[in-house]
């Protein structure tokens, strides 16, 4: 397993805790937002509770659930109530650490017990081992990890205010333009951002970190240059994908444009420090996660004031990156084989050899009985963005065909194996789809709207009930 495999597998742990959870985030978000700009004290009292419990509790709840199921989700929360009022900091990370441990721990546990128990003492014993083992990683998170925790995180606290400070912000964009075509935003946004976002937070009422991964301006750049000056399909594509991108959130629609075209990461990396710079002289933030990235919910989490500043600045980056762009997508010759080749490019990346065309890993697929296909799973890193819309588009494609009888769900990578005929997923996230689901039909795609593998699937289910 490569490195940006692993890096980029770490990071979909980290950010399921986070990802199902959104929800909530986005109601404190609201009730922040409101409450700060109306002054009301029934809704200021919702912001402390529900940012240093809540939160934590159900990111720890998610992540213990990922480990041991229901159990694991239980005794993750009583971790972590350790760290929590053991530190004065808001305890993301903590429970980042404490929900797949104790979870674990739980679980080792009753892999030793298994087929042991008296008859009669079932009950009895698993509600015992919950609460002492989760009584003691309690008090482990109050005595050892809410401190190292509270140090690291000051650590990095101070590392960021030293770059707002000296206005050298905006060079994050060096790491996470590049990171993001890599699929590893979720890693970033997620796993590392938010939780330093959410201390700033505390401090000042907003912060800027929650839009330096999540800022649409230069993914947009991109897709209105492919649209102004670019050719073949990946020019019709672009329009579509840019209303996706902007409005819906998804940022992975406009990735294999830049990875048809790699150099384009430099527009990206311009775009997003203009944005970033302009964010920082202004003072602009958010007061809760924007995820998806959308401009809907960037507006939405804009901290009272801020809402004309994060515009401009979403947009400059978007006009920074349209402009330089420009000349690299008009030098390109042939979009429309290099969108189909885009997957080969990430998979150099990775120091593999690639196929562009849809393939079985361990089967042929003359030996596939594709009449009998009735689930199609659409995974993704995190189950939600990407994967929803594709999974959207060919349930569509499908019963368009006349195939009302398969129905296509999307799932998150890390939740597989799940109960399908079918596996499809971008190319970048194929070799952890084969760890954790082998022997299944695997489809790779690259574009999320039009892969050309998605009628090549077609054609294959309508053939094979024309033969029965």
């Amino acid at each position: 397993m490569s490195i940006h495999v692993k890096v980029q597998k770490f990071g979909s742990k980290l950010s399921g805790m986070v990802i199902p959870n959104l929800g909530a985030f986005m109601a404190w978000g609201i009730l922040t937002a409101i409450g700060v700009a109306t002054g009301s004290e029934m809704l200021k009292s919702f912001i402390g509770p529900m940012l240093n419990y809540l939160l934590p509790l159900l990111i720890a709840f998610a992540g213990g659930r990922a480990v041991h199921g229901y159990r694991g989700g239980v005794i993750a929360t009583v971790a972590t109530m350790g760290a929590i009022i053991s530190s004065d900091i808001t305890m993301f990370i903590g429970a980042m650490i404490m929900g797949p441990l104790s979870a674990w721990i739980l679980k080792k546990f009753d892999e030793k017990i298994d087929g042991k128990i008296p008859t009669g003492f079932e009950l009895l014993i698993n509600n015992f081992s919950i609460g002492i083992i989760g009584a003691l990683m309690a008090l482990f998170a109050y005595v050892a990890v809410a401190p190292a925790v509270s140090s690291v995180t000051t650590v990095l606290a101070e590392g960021v205010d030293y770059l707002i400070n000296y206005h050298l912000l905006p060079l994050t964009a060096l790491i996470i333009e590049p990171a993001k075509i890599l699929f590893l935003n979720n890693a970033i946004g997620q796993g590392i951002l938010s939780p330093l976002a959410t201390l700033q937070l505390a401090e000042t009422g907003k912060s800027v970190l929650y839009l330096l991964e999540s800022n649409p301006g230069p993914g947009l750049g991109i897709l209105l240059g492919y649209m102004f000056f670019g050719k073949g399909s990946s020019k019709a594509s672009s329009y579509g994908a840019s209303v996706i991108h902007f409005f819906g959130g998804i940022h992975e629609i406009y990735f294999p444009f830049v990875l048809m075209n790699p150099v384009l990461i430099l527009p990206l990396i311009l775009g997003g420090m203009t944005g970033t710079f302009i964010l920082t002289m202004t003072n602009a933030g958010l007061v809760g996660v924007a995820s998806p990235g959308s401009i809907i919910t960037i507006m939405m989490m804009a901290a009272p004031g801020d809402h004309i500043k994060i515009i401009i600045a979403v947009l400059a980056a978007a006009l920074v990156t349209f402009l330089t762009a420009i000349p690299f997508i008009k030098r390109a010759k042939n979009n429309d084989e290099a969108l189909q080749q885009a997957a080969v490019k990430m998979e150099g990346l990775k120091g593999k050899k690639s196929s562009i065309s849809s393939v079985f890993a361990e089967k042929e697929t003359n030996d596939f009985d594709f009449s009998q296909v009735r689930k199609i799973a659409y995974a993704c890193d995190a189950g939600l963005g990407s994967s929803a819309m594709g999974a959207s588009v060919l349930q569509k494609k499908i019963n368009q065909a006349g195939l009302e009888d398969i129905q296509v769900f999307h799932i998150a990578v890390p939740e597989l194996p799940t109960e399908c005929d079918i596996v499809v997923t971008h190319k970048s996230l194929m070799e952890r789809v084969r760890e954790n689901q082998p022997g299944a039909y695997y489809v790779e795609i690259v574009d999320y709207l039009n892969a050309p593998e998605y009628a090549e699937l077609i054609d294959h289910l309508v053939e094979s009930r024309k033969e029965k």
